[in-house]
């Protein structure tokens, strides 16, 4: 016999896989752009403190991040700037993500678990922006493959970095565009719904309880002896 799925769980399921291509079509079409604009002004306004020597700005093409650097290509034109990309789709879709899982999760007060949720990953998508940047100049500085990464075809007029800090810029941007997209709106759902887990652990395994001991309390009693 199949096992009886926790009601609370397959409103679950049922409600994010409803609400996953919803929230997903919500940002590809409405706010990828809008967010992919303020990202480009954020990450502008910290070049100013975080690489002032080696970044003019930030700029915008369409939906994704230009980042103007101070370091001119090794070339025999007077190209005095280089626009290294920076891809601002993997930071911001951690937003609909979480969304996706907050929507169908029952509890009271779901506006508010948005809006905490939400302003909760706003600093870890400034630290996505901020490593995949980081990791565009180095590459840019280096021109050496890293990561699956190919760096631009013209030569920095700068000296690359040194092995060890590279591989670890390196790292940092795997980090932020193959793990914190998926850890982080799910880190932030468990935190914002803990009641609501421990009903759902503490009820299945109740229930698995209760089925490991309904064959022992029903089992035949042993036949009484037939010469008494």
């Amino acid at each position: 016999m199949y096992a009886r799925v926790d009601p609370l769980l397959l409103r679950l399921l049922l409600g994010g896989s409803l609400c996953l291509p919803l929230c997903l079509v919500l940002w590809w079409w409405w706010l990828r752009e809008p967010l992919a604009a303020i990202l480009a002004h954020g990450a502008g306004f910290l070049s100013q403190w975080l690489w002032s020597d080696s970044v003019l700005g930030v700029g915008l093409d369409g939906d994704r991040g230009l980042i103007v650097s101070l370091i001119p290509p090794l070339t025999d034109s007077a190209q005095l700037f280089m626009a290294l990309p920076l891809p601002l789709d993997r930071a911001s879709v951690i937003l609909p993500l979480f969304w996706a899982l907050t929507l169908p999760t029952p509890g009271r007060a779901l506006l508010r678990r948005l809006l905490r949720g939400t302003l909760a990953l706003l600093p870890v998508i400034g630290v996505m922006v901020a490593l995949d940047a980081q990791f565009q100049l180095a590459l840019y500085r280096s021109h050496l493959p890293l990561m699956t990464e190919i760096p631009p075809a013209e030569y920095a007029l700068a000296l690359p970095d040194s092995p060890a800090p590279y591989y670890l810029i390196g790292l940092g941007r795997q980090l932020a565009v193959l793990v914190l997209p998926i850890v982080a709106p799910l880190l932030a759902w468990l935190l914002l719904h803990q009641a609501y887990l421990r009903k759902i652990i503490l009820g299945g395994l109740l229930q698995r309880r209760m089925r490991t001991l309904a064959p022992a309390d029903s089992s035949p009693s042993p036949p009484a002896d037939a010469n008494q």
